[in-house]
């Protein structure tokens, strides 16, 4: 079974963000990027918040990822659901190894067997 290991939020201001969740949740920084955007974690979901691109995309949750065992067996489940889901494969700039998808109804997700830093 594949299990939620990742979400991610845009936010204006990522350390205001992480500095509230490390006060009220005691979760751990993992790491900050050189963007501008902090990993957070509570031992088990690496929460990102992503420093907002000021393209007028909203803050808040932007997508989630699942942890798999198996990248081509996942997208091979997937594509026999949706004949025509697009699946994004990894490009340089993204850090985990996460291929990009989206549900019938456009939401965002990530799949990726490496999973994200806790």
């Amino acid at each position: 079974m594949a299990k939620i290991r990742h979400i991610a939020f845009y936010s204006d201001d990522p350390e205001k963000e992480a500095d509230f969740y490390v006060k009220a949740f005691d979760l751990k920084r993992v790491r900050t990027s050189p963007t501008g955007s902090v990993f957070l974690s509570d031992g088990y979901i690496n929460l990102a918040l992503l420093k907002a691109k000021g393209d007028g995309t909203k803050n808040g949750i932007h997508h989630f990822g699942f942890q798999v065992e198996s990248v081509d067996s996942a997208t091979e489940r997937l594509r026999s659901i949706r004949k025509d889901i697009r699946i994004v494969e990894p490009h340089s700039e993204v850090t985990f190894a996460e291929y990009k998808v989206e549900d019938p109804d456009g939401n965002p997700f990530d799949i990726s067997e490496k999973g994200w830093q806790v």
